[in-house]
């Protein structure tokens, strides 16, 4: 009963591979359908239906094609007392494999018993985890400092003063794991003041000898169209015979209002 539970089990996880002969025990190897290189993996074997002593199995990772050479290998032993189950730990090292990115790599994963080998394809993977990179800003001026946080690393990196404009991006990789990496982009831009231009709109066209004010409205918007969100210094004068004489008392800070025309 215990063992058929942990077939059952295990056959749900991973993709299986099994010899049967007339009249023989049946052969079994699990394993995931993919393995993660540099990461510890469990390959499972099994001998159903068998009796008597212990049986040896042997688990080796080939490279592929060529099937030339042995990545890595391990052995275990099945007894009656495991009902003839194992599971045995392998690590596919990192050097043994191309450095480009997005080339699908795969190996030979062999099972060896006394009588015979078990023997599948697999697709292996270098995504040994995930790095999430974060700024503190999506846009930098030159001369200022790109504060940032990648996994438990946090630091700052500052930009010169004279430096190129447009795109940067931060890069990080996992040491054992070079051929993955992972970034971050943030923009590096010249800090030019908006250019906009001031409406001053007097609530009245004259202004009488004997009046007690005059009201004048004030519109800023930049030359995008956007309004102007702030405060104007105020003063008045009067122009005579192409003179400006200015009235100092009347100097005054007010809002400037968001006008809208009704042209």
């Amino acid at each position: 009963m215990s063992r058929t539970l942990l077939w059952l089990l295990a056959s749900l996880a991973f993709v299986s591979l099994t010899s049967l002969a007339d009249g023989a025990a049946l052969k079994l190897m699990s394993a995931p359908n993919l393995l993660r290189v540099g990461t510890a993996e469990n390959i499972f074997v099994e001998c159903q239906d068998c009796t008597g002593g212990n049986i040896p199995v042997q688990i080796h990772v080939m490279n592929h094609p060529a099937k030339t050479r042995r990545l890595t290998s391990t052995s275990v032993t099945l007894t009656s007392e495991r009902n003839f189950q194992e599971l045995g730990q392998i690590t596919i090292p990192a050097d043994s494999f191309s450095k480009a990115p997005t080339m699908k790599q795969y190996v030979y994963l062999q099972a060896q018993f006394p009588d015979k080998v078990l023997e599948k394809v697999v697709l292996v993977s270098f995504q040994s985890g995930y790095i999430f990179i974060q700024t503190d800003k999506t846009l930098y001026t030159p001369n200022s400092k790109v504060f940032l946080r990648s996994g438990i690393h946090s630091g700052g990196f500052p930009l010169a003063e004279t430096i190129s404009t447009g795109l940067w991006k931060v890069v990080a990789k996992f040491k054992s794991n070079p051929q993955q990496s992972y970034s971050a982009e943030f923009e590096v831009k010249e800090y030019v003041l908006p250019s906009f231009e001031v409406k001053l709109i007097p609530e009245s066209s004259f202004f009488y000898v004997d009046s007690r004010e005059l009201t004048v409205n004030i519109k800023a918007s930049y030359l995008f169209g956007q309004e102007v969100d702030g405060m104007a210094y105020v003063v008045f004068g009067v122009m005579q015979d192409d003179h400006k004489k200015s009235f100092p008392s009347s100097l005054q800070r007010v809002q400037v209002i968001t006008y809208f025309d009704d042209c």
